[in-house]
């Protein structure tokens, strides 16, 4: 098993990136390198639990929410056999459940919350142990506000701060004994994050409200280009999207070729936008994403090729 959208980004790139779900440019995080200070490990947990309304000792970090995601899989198998999962969903979601032996069923149910590719929140079931990945919440609400009942979150730095190179996530536990089984992994499947970069997520939270502030800035003007200059395409389902990184567009008035023939005429263009299938659907929808500073630009070259299409 693989994953395909990895190698799909791999493969297409062009002058305007529609399929990064991360900021990026927002601030240097580079800069934190050079000024890191070895440690701050207990500061950045309670740095973290201070935003999810819990405490330090039910947080657990991780080189990212993939490694989270794992971990957490990892730990259930003992006790469960099969996993729900809602589709359209981020293929990490829905295929890392099976590397580990889940069969479909009802048992852990797993999602992203707000919902990647929708940029919608997700109606969780009640009866089942959760897994949910975070990584855009904090776009739409305080951290604080969701909580699962014998439930387990996965967040990242990667989304909100841009930090795909600080390599570093987080688990948020039901409690302090089911964290500390998860951090009895370390050394044995996995490695303790580096403590440069820990340094640096500390570094970062400490500006939290600062850099979130810029970070909603440049999302919410180019949310009002994809809603109000959205010209015949249409949202998944009829729904408009939260102010998220994320959406998934209905390009079906222009055309009803499949996903993966348009995404790779558009990347003709230059124009990268990741196709349905590797959202566990099929039809006529794309991601797009609108993190960039060129979104306004990238979006109307992105009208511009669906009119063109014959």
């Amino acid at each position: 098993m693989e994953c395909e959208t990895i190698n799909w980004l791999n493969m297409h790139h062009g002058k305007y990136e529609l399929s990064h779900s991360g900021m990026s440019n927002v601030f240097d995080i580079k800069a934190y390198f050079s000024r890191a200070v070895p440690g701050h490990e207990n500061d950045l947990k309670q740095e973290i639990a201070g935003l999810h309304n819990t405490e330090a000792e039910n947080v657990v970090l991780t080189h990212g929410a993939t490694e989270a995601f794992s971990m957490v899989l990892y730990h259930l198998r003992s006790k469960y056999n099969t996993f729900n999962v809602n589709r359209p969903e981020y293929e990490m979601i829905y295929k890392t459940p099976k590397i580990f032996g889940y069969k479909n069923g009802n048992e852990v149910f797993v999602a992203s919350n707000p919902n990647n590719p929708t940029g919608t929140i997700s109606k969780l079931p009640e009866y089942f142990t959760c897994i949910i990945d975070e990584t855009f919440m904090e776009f739409v609400d305080n951290l604080s506000n969701y909580r699962y009942e014998n439930g387990y979150i996965v967040n990242t730095f990667t989304k909100v701060y841009g930090g795909g190179d600080l390599r570093l996530g987080y688990i948020i536990a039901p409690d302090k004994e089911e964290a500390m089984k998860i951090e009895g992994f370390k050394g044995l499947i996995t490695e303790d994050v580096s403590t440069f970069n820990v340094s640096i997520g500390y570094e970062i939270l400490k500006k939290h409200d600062e850099l979130l502030g810029n970070v909603k800035n440049i999302i919410n003007q180019n949310h009002r280009v994809l809603i109000k200059d959205k010209s015949k395409l249409k949202f998944y389902n009829g729904m408009d999207p939260l102010k998220l990184p994320v959406s998934f567009v209905d390009y079906s008035y222009y055309t009803g070729k499949n996903s993966d023939y348009i995404s790779e005429e558009l990347a003709k263009k230059g124009i990268i936008a990741i196709p349905s299938k590797y959202f566990g659907i099929s039809g006529p929808y794309l991601r797009v994403c609108i993190t960039g500073e060129d979104f306004p630009e990238a979006y109307a070259a992105l009208l511009t090729a669906l009119e063109e299409m014959e």
